[in-house]
């Protein structure tokens, strides 16, 4: 089972999406006259998930996305489903969430990772699942030849042949008015990812507050208390969503936010 990865790797070259100032020239309209937006997801399917994080979520109302992979979680995949009937959004994370992949060309990750694995998420999660992406480690150069920018090109076009939107796992919060152009890299942080506690995430989503843009979070395992590196305690989590409850942000999953801007943004 996968419990815990390398991660931020190959965003040396990624362009940011923040937009050019401190704050955006009109405030973007969010829902019930929200400030900003906050999408939570969490990667690798991992039990504690499951067993810790969405309670913690539910009691306050939130939804999240959970981003697959499919080695981890058909164990429990009952308990997967039952989370997705009650609400929470699905999204794919590859079959074996392979951080190297210099060894692949585009048609052979497509056969081995992303087919497979968005066929087993129709099967189980129903066709009319949300056609989302997270980038496992990070990683977002595909392949050995050409220069970086190349080799992130062929993953961006790959993508787009297979999903709406994709999440990556650096840069400051998004841009409402350039989410459309630069849907298969959304920025997010992991704010618990290096250290426990709920300070980095109240420093990201702060900032989106006085941007009106759009902070993701990412987390990975949820445990009672943190022992590697990526693991977030339960008291951590819990004082997270705790503070995301009393600002003035709007909460839903990452498909939900994008198909509401999508629909409301102005093209930049």
């Amino acid at each position: 089972m996968i419990s815990r990865r390398t991660f931020g790797r190959g965003l040396g070259a990624v362009t940011m999406i923040t937009g050019a100032g401190p704050a955006v020239a009109a405030p973007f309209a969010w829902p019930e006259g929200r400030r900003a937006a906050v999408s939570l997801t969490y990667d690798d399917s991992l039990n504690g998930q499951l067993d810790i994080a969405a309670p913690q979520l539910e009691a306050h109302g939130f939804q999240a996305t959970f981003f697959l992979t499919r080695e981890n979680m058909e164990a429990r995949l009952g308990d997967w489903q039952d989370l997705a009937r009650r609400g929470h959004e699905i999204g794919d994370h590859t079959v074996d969430h392979p951080c190297e992949l210099r060894p692949f060309t585009a048609k052979s990750f497509e056969a081995r990772e992303l087919k497979p694995m968005e066929a087993f998420l129709d099967a189980n999660f129903g066709a009319a699942h949300k056609r989302l992406f997270a980038y496992p480690c990070g990683a977002t150069e595909l392949g050995r030849r050409g220069r970086l920018n190349a080799r992130q090109s062929l993953y961006v076009r790959l993508l787009r042949r297979n999903f709406e939107a994709a999440r990556i796992v650096d840069g400051g919060p998004n841009d409402p008015r350039l989410v459309r152009r630069f849907r298969y890299l959304l920025q997010a942080s992991a704010p618990t990812y290096d250290t426990d506690g709920a300070g980095p995430a109240i420093d990201y989503v702060g900032k989106a507050i006085a941007r009106g843009h759009w902070a993701i979070l990412i987390f990975h395992d949820i445990v009672e208390v943190r022992r590697e590196t990526g693991e977030t305690s339960r008291a951590a989590h819990q004082a997270i969503l705790d503070w995301i409850a009393q600002q003035p942000v709007w909460c839903a999953p990452m498909g939900e936010v994008f198909d509401y801007i999508a629909a409301h943004a102005r093209r930049a």
